[in-house]
């Protein structure tokens, strides 16, 4: 229980103590640094992912492949296509794409999954192999997004490059280190250190991002909450489409709506910082998604428990 509610927690109190008192922020990003936050969460994480547990079928090809066509470029292109025309805040713009293009969370997906009594399997494979392939595809959605609404100037190349060097390097090395010189051994108090590290780049941003936060309309932020609501129920119906056109188990369609559907703070705030946008208010949207997202899930995952476990017809 404690686990569960820490990093939701610890993200509030972050955004709170930010607001009041942004020295400590300010000094996580002025002397720890977000590169440095960002490693060390992917370091862990890279810890935490068990490649040899993966087991793939046909049908688990086509659910990854549509599903992550869907999750990590259609989603984001569908809200550049209806968000672009409102008259956005160029900062919550951006905020909303990058949120809109993130991956799987690492962990919550298949905690809602386990919670929902849906196939494991596939949130594992879900999780792991939308991480990967967001590491292509983050620089070439957000590099075009970001530049064609206006809301960033972002460098696709150097987005990529930022992502091997911060991301996807410290995953295979953090691997590495439990698989070859841990051998296996693994203490359930590393798993904080990637959650602690997300609420001190929450705690960063929003110092940074302090004056322009402030000076946000409380209609403002509810039109965000409202907007992210609204696409993540339809992220999680198109998956639950893609899972009735392969035809797929119940479990299996659980794992596809609450895994697949899910979105990573953590890449999110990753990415406002490589974008150049870690001093505007781009991180707020990801953090009200990220919320709005905890809360609607729960309730469903506890509530779809209650489903007969029956073949999808």
């Amino acid at each position: 229980m404690f686990k569960k509610y820490f990093l939701p927690v610890g993200i509030l109190i972050a955004v709170i103590w930010s607001l009041c008192a942004p020295a400590a922020g300010l000094f996580c990003k002025e002397h720890i640094g977000t590169p440095a936050m960002i490693i060390a969460i992917f370091l862990v994480s890279g810890m935490q992912v068990k490649f040899s547990e993966l087991k793939f079928d046909r049908k688990f090809i086509f659910a990854l492949i549509l599903g992550s066509a869907f999750t990590l470029a259609g989603l984001s292109f569908c809200g550049w296509a209806t968000l672009s025309w409102i008259s956005w805040d160029k900062a919550l713009l951006a905020g909303l794409l990058v949120m809109l293009a993130a991956p799987p969370t690492l962990s919550s997906g298949i905690v809602m999954t386990q919670q929902a009594n849906g196939n494991m399997m596939l949130s594992i494979a879900i999780t792991v192999f939308y991480n990967l392939i967001a590491i292509f595809t983050l620089p070439l959605v957000l590099g075009f997004l970001l530049n064609a609404a206006s809301a960033g100037n972002v460098d696709s190349w150097k987005m990529f490059k930022q992502l091997v060097f911060t991301v996807m390097i410290p995953l295979f090395i953090g691997y590495g280190i439990k698989k070859y010189i841990f051998k296996g051994w693994y203490h359930k108090l590393i798993d904080y250190i990637p959650l602690t590290a997300t609420i001190m780049l929450s705690l960063a941003f929003f110092a940074a991002a302090r004056e322009s936060i402030l000076a946000i309309p409380l209609l403002t932020v509810l039109v965000v909450l409202i907007v992210a609501l609204i696409y993540h129920i339809f992220s999680m119906a198109a998956l639950w489409g893609i899972s009735k056109m392969l035809k797929m188990s119940v479990a299996d369609t659980k794992a596809m709506v609450f895994c697949g559907a899910s979105k990573s703070a953590t890449m999110a705030l990753a990415m406002v910082a490589i974008a150049g946008l870690g001093s505007t208010a781009a991180a707020v949207p990801c953090l009200l998604f990220y919320a709005l997202q905890l809360f609607l899930d729960a309730m469903l995952a506890n509530y779809s428990r209650r489903w007969a476990d029956k073949e999808a017809c």
